[in-house]
């Protein structure tokens, strides 16, 4: 495991990529569009590696549906939690803004580009956002390569909730909403006053 702190918020630096609930009940992995939409519409928690390839999970982790965030059973490791719509709030206010944090936040690679735009980050804060794209409601796979997505614990409605997107074309972190339906990646962050260790010591007070 590895953390970053930020402030005073302490995350994990890579996305979530765990195969089972905190009390061991698996969740269900996901090995085709079709299987998605279908698990999808009971409200299953699911996972799935982007177009399938367990080779991406070391860089990008997986893709969950919000029905894992929304399980009784839980999926993060005592002390820490899905990252709520406020935690991203504080996290995007100490990183520089709206306008400026997801370029502070995203990778220094990875990220596609066109003509002489670039998409990489400067990862000044250790964050190491990739860009690992997402799976839509009916199951197809869009934007790897160029966004990175992540749940947040916190709900819109009924069927939606409130997601974070940084894109390749522009230094935002912005906040918006999406079906509980589709697959986006989850960052856990500290419940309390982190004792541990910092793989990297990468610290910053403001």
């Amino acid at each position: 495991m590895s953390v970053v702190q930020i402030g005073s918020q302490y995350w994990m630096r890579e996305n979530l990529a765990v195969e089972t609930f905190q009390d061991g009940t698996p969740i269900t992995e996901c090995s085709s569009s079709e299987q998605w939409v279908d698990l999808a519409s009971t409200n299953t928690p699911a996972w799935c590696y982007y177009n399938f390839d367990p080779s991406l999970e070391e860089e990008y982790g997986k893709l969950y549906n919000w029905y894992v965030i929304s399980a009784s059973n839980g999926v993060a490791p005592l002390g820490w939690r899905v990252s709520t719509e406020g935690d991203w709030t504080t996290l995007i206010s100490n990183t520089g803004g709206e306008k400026q944090s997801g370029y502070k936040l995203k990778s220094k690679n990875n990220w596609n580009t066109l003509t002489r735009t670039k998409g990489d980050g400067t990862n000044q804060y250790g964050f190491t956002a990739s860009p690992g794209g997402f799976i839509k409601e009916n199951g197809q796979f869009w934007d790897f390569g160029w966004s990175a997505n992540y749940w947040t614990a916190t709900t819109s409605s009924a069927t939606d909730a409130r997601t974070v997107r940084m894109y390749w074309q522009n230094k935002n972190a912005v906040k918006l909403t999406a079906h509980q339906d589709m697959g986006f990646s989850i960052r856990l962050v500290h419940s309390g006053t982190y004792t541990g260790s910092l793989d990297e010591n990468i610290t910053k007070d403001f």
